[in-house]
């Protein structure tokens, strides 16, 4: 077996970054092996099979990826899904509610602007035409996700960007969210949450409170857009009420909660010198992501 990781329970900024790259690489290799088979076999890309199929198969993927490095370093302690206080719980609702109601507007400002340019973007679309399909798609567009890809990014890549202030590794790890996404369409949004959730476990020690939000994040957006797929979500009450849950959370978490972030390591941070092997390691991860986005607007 290829050795990329030590056999440690910490990350070092080189290993997160590794980690970013292989979350953006590898789903490209299997989704082209099974587009490939799929379209040998007379399937069609318009379809809600192959739909379903990608999403998959991309969630696999990242499933693959964190059992090779869990197996590396040692077992899945590595991704700081452990023990955390029942407060972050609380915390990360409201910050959840406050996202989805006060700040989910801000995706569609974004691509109206992109539409006002004359740019082209890939709308995001989940199969929920029945009750058999929307059952399906809580299994695969909230579930899965909200375990493989918070244990991917609040836990490998996360991990590894303690060399930088609090706010400074949030923002991080939310720009590689949500370049991860390689969809402008889903770029402001997932900018949003990632730093939400970022923040949420490093002052928790624990990915487990946002594999929790991210659930509950996807959860509530697909009921909302089956069961009310035309109601109007931001009134001047519900945004302001939002707001407000939103602003209180994340102030509590930045000013107010005294848990140090290297508190659940035990550690000191790594020194600014070796933090510049995470943006080296990620850079190929981060390259096919921008040539995504680039692909996706211009096509």
């Amino acid at each position: 077996m290829i050795t990329l990781f030590r056999k440690n329970e910490e990350f070092n900024p080189a290993e997160s970054g590794i980690a970013f790259s292989l979350a953006v690489l590898v789903p490209y290799v299997v989704l082209l092996l099974v587009g490939t088979v799929f379209f040998a076999c007379g399937g069609s890309a318009e379809s809600d099979v192959y739909t379903y199929l990608v999403s998959v198969a991309a969630q696999l993927s990242y499933l693959t990826i964190i059992l090779f490095v869990a197996r590396q370093k040692g077992g899945l302690r590595a991704f700081r899904a452990g023990k955390f206080h029942f407060k972050y719980i609380l915390v990360g609702l409201l910050l959840c509610y406050g996202m989805i109601f006060g700040l989910g507007y801000l995706n569609e400002l974004f691509v109206g602007v992109l539409t006002d340019a004359g740019l082209s973007y890939s709308a995001v679309t989940v199969p929920l035409s029945g009750a058999g399909q929307f059952v399906l798609s809580l299994f695969v567009y909230a579930l899965l996700p909200a375990v493989c890809e918070e244990l991917l990014f609040r836990g490998a890549v996360l991990r590894g960007t303690d060399f930088m202030k609090i706010w400074q590794i949030a923002l991080l790890n939310g720009l590689a969210f949500a370049l991860f996404h390689q969809n402008p369409a889903q770029f402001v949004y997932p900018l949003i949450t990632g730093s939400m959730y970022a923040l949420v476990a490093l002052r928790a020690g624990s990915a487990l409170p946002c594999i929790l939000m991210h659930a509950v994040n996807n959860l509530l957006i697909l009921i909302l857009s089956y069961f009310a797929p035309d109601a109007s979500l931001y009134n001047a009450a519900t945004v302001v009420t939002a707001l407000i849950c939103f602003v209180a959370a994340a102030a509590y978490l930045v000013f107010f909660d005294k848990k140090p972030v290297y508190a659940a390591e035990g550690l000191e941070p790594e020194t600014p010198i070796a933090g510049k092997y995470f943006f080296l390691f990620a850079a190929a991860g981060a390259a096919m992501c921008v040539v995504a986005w680039i692909t996706s607007l211009v096509r």
